[in-house]
């Protein structure tokens, strides 16, 4: 298996049938007016009555985010979000956005879930404040039918296959995010860097091939760190480059390799060679100066260190139509060039790398349902939360694009988190057609042999803590550099291994060997 091979377009063979229709709601308008949902006190159409509220009555929404922390301005922000609801659709909620930084957010979620506190929804994903995991906790409410009666809507603006992919035990407890589906692993690297060292960009097949490049940067600019890497991690971000589709999360043990054709399920960690050689990699670069030696501790997915010039290159996980903006953003304006370091691969995973789920402790379901519902279908509510009140948080230039102020206290740059991605406004530097391309990218990617597989995870919950025990001690510190892989991996393995990780790995090679034969 080549680590880290570099594809030159993008996606491939292979069609989501039901791709044409995603985030095409036939229910939002261009003003956020949707008169098909007719909202009147939390109400929906077909529902004259208040399920929730007398009129009158304040309804609070807890709302729990990641990201980069919290809005300087987000209580303005809230406010206003509040007033257009009443407004619009005499919707009398209280919006209550609690935001962590993505370091942080999965601690503070368990925290929150473990504790029986009262919210009403959270962001969830295969990455981070796992959505399986969550889910056989019992901690997320069924959607199926709080779909049907509080979010036709939403519920009509995504095909069947795209809900499907979200279900465990054959319920839907999650709204997918919806934006691009389909993964490809890159890394963007400061362009001034590319023109002054004359890196041939066409002769990176690997991410080790940038090895002599960062050397010479490093020579020349002892300060700068090139490679960024931060607590966020760098599995979740380079799983496919490195050539692992996971079943239950990118760290918990047990995936299929991409480029197999059989059904076997593997450890990762001692099954997949060009893991152990990724940690290699990572530690003789923190040993060269390339990494920064406490990047472990680094928040904020090191972007303010980024947008400073200390570091010149970072990666990501999925590479998107109109994604130049926002990585020039992150580079302080600076421009960017991108290597593409897998193939455009559609998983189950994509389907659940950002949801937005309701909490077992709200106390208002049928409200947080319906503001969901208004979330994915209500352009001008959804750009409300993206971007803040226009004219105090950000203006457009004369083609309509945003200009955002970073100055002004809210920007969270987290659209793809929020909702339906595609009723966004375009930012300045995107493209006309950035939706439509990312509609066609999401027909054409290659789509995994298991898409649709949900792992159930019941039978093995107290293995699978244990094992996240060990993962939280040793899987941060391999991926970062920090610890000799000769040594710590094996140390680490062995933990996995008295933790139950076997037990968990025959559980999913038994779900998926019956999932197999009932799709056939």
């Amino acid at each position: 298996m080549k680590l880290l091979k570099k594809v030159a377009v993008l996606g491939l063979a292979g069609v989501l049938a039901a791709s044409t229709m995603i985030g095409c709601s036939k229910s939002s308008t261009e003003n956020g007016g949707n008169k098909e949902t007719n909202v009147t006190n939390g109400t929906s159409s077909g529902d004259t009555s208040s399920k929730e509220t007398d009129p009158g009555e304040t309804i609070p929404i807890r709302w729990y985010l990641a990201g980069s922390g919290p809005q300087a301005d987000v209580e303005a922000v809230q406010k206003e979000i509040d007033k257009y609801l009443l407004d619009t659709y005499n919707m009398n909620i209280d919006l209550q956005i609690i935001a962590s930084d993505y370091a942080s957010y999965t601690q503070k979620m368990q925290m929150v879930i473990s504790s029986g506190e009262e919210y009403d929804i959270c962001w969830t994903a295969s990455w981070n404040n796992n959505y399986y995991d969550n889910v056989n906790k019992n901690a997320f409410m069924e959607l199926d039918e709080l779909l049907v009666s509080d979010a036709p809507e939403l519920l009509e603006s995504m095909d069947t296959s795209i809900w499907e992919g979200t279900r465990v035990n054959g319920k839907i407890y999650g709204v997918p995010s919806q934006q691009i589906f389909p993964k490809q692993n890159y890394i963007v690297i400061d362009k001034a860097y590319v023109d002054k060292y004359k890196l041939d960009t066409n002769k990176v097949k690997k991410l080790s091939d940038l090895e002599d490049f960062f050397l010479q940067v490093k020579a020349d600019n002892p300060d700068i760190y090139p490679f960024a890497a931060s607590s966020n991690g760098l599995m979740g971000k380079l799983n496919l480059a490195i050539g692992y589709e996971p079943i239950a999360g990118v760290k918990l043990p047990g995936v299929i390799a991409t480029d197999g054709t059989d059904y076997k399920v593997l450890n990762q960690y001692t099954d997949l060679p060009s893991l152990k050689e990724f940690y290699d990699l990572m530690y003789k670069w923190q040993k060269e100066g390339l990494v920064r030696q406490d990047a472990a501790t680094v928040s904020d997915n090191a972007v303010p260190d980024i947008k400073a010039g200390k570091h010149i290159a970072a990666v990501n996980a999925t590479f998107k139509p109109g994604i130049e903006a926002t990585e020039q953003s992150n580079f302080g304006g600076r421009e960017v060039v991108f290597i593409m370091l897998s193939d455009s691969y559609m998983a189950t995973d994509s389907l659940v790398s950002s949801l937005n789920a309701i909490s077992r402790t709200s106390k208002h379901p049928e409200v947080a349902m319906k503001f969901l519902n208004l979330v994915n279908t209500d352009k001008t509510l959804y750009n409300l939360l993206c971007f803040g009140v226009e004219g105090v948080h950000y203006t457009l230039n004369d083609e309509g694009k945003v200009i955002s102020d970073n100055n002004k206290g809210y920007n969270p740059n987290i659209d793809w988190m929020l909702g339906n991605q595609f009723n966004g406004l375009l930012r300045e530097g995107q493209a006309d057609d950035v939706w439509e391309e990312t509609k066609e990218i999401n027909a054409s990617a290659t789509k995994s042999r298991v898409l649709g597989f949900a792992f159930d995870s019941t039978k093995v919950t107290n293995e699978i803590a244990a094992v996240n025990a060990a993962i939280d001690q040793y899987a941060l510190p391999l991926e970062t550099g920090a610890v000799d892989p000769d040594t710590v991996l094996s140390e680490f393995t062995d933990k996995l291994k008295a933790a139950g990780s076997d037990k968990i790995i025959a559980e999913m090679q038994t779900q998926l060997d019956a999932w197999v034969a009932a799709n056939k």
